[in-house]
């Protein structure tokens, strides 16, 4: 009986066969086993993928000076390197966008190319007066010719750079160069047109070299000097200058840029300004061609600042409007390294690029004519980069550091500068605090041609 209840109960599945429940709990263990084993294998594989495409948890926005955005994406490269859960958006239209963008918080990080200051920055941009500068690295603004330099232009001084670009405009300047290679522009021989009359020069018509520059452009050419009278001239000895010949010369000195042609009458000389307010063009005007207004200059280099001749950091401030215009630093380089009668200005440390196809000038500033300023500038000082280079001597100048005597600053310096509107937090801060690192920060400068804030 027993044996037929238990048969009768398997039939009707109230009982399971020891055999049969055997089984079923090894299928079990099996099933478990293999779900287990395909667990750990998704979890290793979700762990893999995110240890080497890890997802950004954050984004950080950043943009402005198109001088300033080489400098900010190595080191934004750097940042991100180090720091997977944050992506940086960096972006470039010119400083005075990026003022604009911080101060209207469509970005984290505004960055400029200038001097700023909290107040400049509440009075033109509505910025808070809680806004916070940081000072990332220091630059400088060059002038500058195609690499092949074809006219032999050594170097040059603040007037006769003014004097290039108020003769070329098509509107009537407010800063008129009072004198060309520090010489006055109301003594013979060039109180004469196109000197004395602010009209358009050509190459021919500008010396070759800051006065005093021994043996400009070459051995065996004379000392760059005012000479007697303006007439031909004749080819230097190295034969791309124009020398004074019994005393005349095309451009009224000892030696004149060139080439030598023979006769009067060599190319015009094309000027390139930035289309777009920038904080190189505000550092070309206040630095560079030493304006303190639109109508004056600094009459020392200690008396330079970064005012130029407006706030809308656009050389119209001085009423000059030249007809070769580039939007940006880089497409300025792009223009003057194709075009063998252009000059322009752009960032020293873009100049400095490789393949460029540009090169700097060296460059005598307000108060560092061979005749007056600390020291003697014959041949123009070379932005130098370094801790004793001539662009922190310059950083020096005007942070009002003393300046030793023997030691010429270069005066076309400038910051590199992020803005925020209050004190930085969060990914912010993690990543200025990463910039402002001394090992990061020299490292950052030294791959992007600046100079560090640790270096001046």
């Amino acid at each position: 009986m027993t044996r037929r209840r238990r048969a009768l109960q398997i039939r009707k599945g109230k009982a399971v066969s020891p055999v049969v429940a055997t089984l079923i709990l090894i299928l079990i263990a099996v099933a478990a086993a293999a779900a287990l084993y395909l667990w750990l294998v998704a979890w290793q594989g979700g762990v893999t993928k995110n240890v080497g495409n890890p997802s950004a948890q954050s984004t950080v926005t950043i943009g402005g000076s198109t001088s300033a955005y080489p400098f900010d994406q190595v080191a934004i490269d750097q940042f991100e390197a180090n720091n997977s859960d944050i992506i940086v958006s960096n972006n470039e239209g010119g400083t005075t966008a990026g003022m604009a963008a911080v101060c209207g918080g469509t970005v984290d990080i505004g960055t400029a190319s200038t001097l700023e200051t909290v107040s400049a920055l509440e009075a033109a941009d509505n910025c808070p007066s809680t806004t916070v500068i940081s000072t990332v690295a220091y630059d400088a603004v060059d002038i500058t010719v195609a690499a092949s330099n074809p006219h032999g232009l050594n170097s040059i001084s603040w007037d006769t750079v003014t004097a290039i670009y108020d003769g070329a405009s098509s509107t009537t300047p407010t800063l008129l160069n009072p004198s060309i290679d520090f010489q006055s522009i109301a003594t013979a021989p060039i109180n004469v047109a196109p000197w004395s009359t602010h009209a358009a020069l050509a190459w021919d018509q500008i010396p070759a070299c800051v006065i005093g520059a021994a043996a400009c452009g070459g051995t065996g050419n004379p000392t760059e000097a005012l000479s007697t009278s303006i007439g031909a001239g004749v080819a230097c000895t190295t034969g791309v200058d124009i020398c004074d010949n019994a005393g005349a010369s095309p451009c009224g000195f000892t030696v004149c840029a060139g080439p030598f042609t023979g006769t009067t009458g060599a190319a015009a000389i094309v000027p390139v300004e930035r289309s777009d307010a920038a904080g190189t063009t505000q550092t070309f005007e206040a630095r560079i061609l030493g304006a303190t207004s639109a109508s004056a200059f600094a009459t020392t280099a200690s008396g330079l600042g970064f005012s130029g001749c407006g706030s809308n950091n656009l050389l119209s401030d001085c009423q000059i409007s030249e007809s070769t215009q580039e939007r940006g630093d880089p497409a300025v380089i792009s223009t003057v390294a194709g075009a063998t009668n252009d000059i322009g200005y752009a960032s020293d440390g873009l100049i400095r690029t490789a393949g460029s196809g540009v090169i700097y000038i060296p460059f005598a500033g307000v108060g560092q004519g061979a005749l007056t300023g600390n020291g003697l500038s014959y041949g123009g000082v070379v932005p130098s980069l370094g801790s004793t280079g001539t662009i922190a001597y310059g950083v020096d100048l005007f942070s009002g550091t003393t300046i030793p005597t023997n030691d010429n600053p270069y005066t076309g310096v400038r910051p590199f500068q992020w803005v925020t509107t209050s004190t930085p937090t969060g990914e912010v801060e993690r990543l200025i605090q990463f910039v402002l690192d001394p090992a990061n920060n020299q490292n950052i400068a030294t791959e992007t041609n600046e100079v560090s804030i640790y270096s001046v």
